[in-house]
């Protein structure tokens, strides 16, 4: 029997509720990204929102990112079994989809948004991909775009593989690059990409926001344009750091707020910009991957993904997934007789 189906099955017979008594001194922090009203690739469906936003209501004390880290580092009272729900970039979805759940359930949220995509000055880059290659040349052909090549027509099968192996090459890039990219698969395909975009991609506005905000939800930052800020000099993470905070003040007023590094991998950022993130103001940060780590570093909390599947969501904010990162650690560091 492998560990998932193990798993599943000591979760049926009580396995959720130990784990959760084990870790209910450790705070989690949970990420989602998009919403649906019906199943969708990517989203986590109003239906399945629910099932979660219920069960944390009944059996944790959901808080946001800033309380959490204000008991970890200004020793103020945080209540066991903790769990901060995270949301990343500033989707419209949030506030139509997810946001009138939350309220139903009384659960808390952070909801972290790249500013200039809510001013309408942007859209996000993998959107603009995903829009293109659903655009892509019906006729055969190789096209070569420096990083990465495309061979049309794009399978319906392969549409998804493909789209990932792009996004994964333009992560690594710098912006300036990511974006001449994406302009030359326009200018290839003579796909005109709209200033504003389409409604499947469509972000929240800042009076959403401030309802929101009044009504509890801890609004942070995740840039101005949403950069990998390990591929950007300090200059430009500067003005990506602090003038994100700016637009949050000036559209929301001054409020606790904690930041999150888009893509929050471990090459998405480097400990240099931790003073810009003091600078501006904010709480703490917090990345896109868990280990056993915990939140030891303010600066990069750990957050565990949670999705559309049932049993990720339990593993993660039972603290099973946690309970393993710990155990495999000891393994690794148990030294042989």
């Amino acid at each position: 029997m492998n560990a998932s189906r193990l798993i599943k099955l000591a979760g049926k017979f009580g396995g959720y509720s130990v784990a959760r008594a084990i870790t209910a001194g450790r705070p989690r922090i949970l990420m989602y990204h998009r919403f649906s009203e019906a199943s969708a690739a990517g989203h986590v469906s109003a239906d399945e929102f629910e099932r979660q936003a219920r069960y944390i209501s009944k059996y944790f004390n959901p808080v946001t990112v800033s309380r959490i880290a204000m008991a970890l580092y200004e020793g103020e009272v945080l209540p066991k079994n903790s769990v901060a729900i995270t949301v990343d970039d500033g989707y419209e979805d949030f506030y139509s989809i997810a946001w009138p759940i939350l309220k139903k359930y009384k659960v808390p949220a952070t909801f972290y948004v790249t500013t200039g995509f809510v001013s309408g000055d942007l859209w996000l880059w993998p959107d603009q991909l995903r829009y293109l290659l659903e655009r892509s040349p019906e006729s055969g052909n190789r096209f070569d775009f420096g990083l990465f090549k495309v061979q049309t027509p794009v399978k319906a099968g392969e549409f998804e593989r493909m789209f990932w192996r792009i996004n994964q090459a333009l992560l690594k890039a710098g912006n300036a690059e990511k974006l001449r990219c994406l302009a030359a698969m326009a200018k290839a395909w003579q796909v005109e990409l709209p200033k504003d975009p389409p409604e499947a991609y469509r972000a929240v506005t800042w009076q959403q926001l401030e309802e929101m905000q009044a009504e509890g939800l801890e609004v942070g930052g995740h840039t101005v344009t949403h950069p990998s800020l390990a591929r950007v000099s300090m200059a430009e993470a500067r003005n990506e750091i602090l003038g994100c905070c700016e637009a949050l003040d000036q559209n929301l007023g001054k409020s606790l707020r904690s930041f999150c590094y888009p893509n929050g991998t471990p090459d998405d950022f480097v400990g240099g910009q931790v003073e810009l993130i003091r600078e501006a103001g904010f709480s703490c940060a917090a990345v896109a991957f868990a280990d056993s780590r915990e939140h030891r570093q303010r600066y990069a909390m750990r957050r565990h993904a949670s999705s559309s599947d049932q049993f990720q969501f339990l593993k993660a904010v039972s603290g099973i997934e946690l309970l393993g990162m710990k155990w495999r650690k000891a393994q690794r560091e148990t030294p042989y007789e």
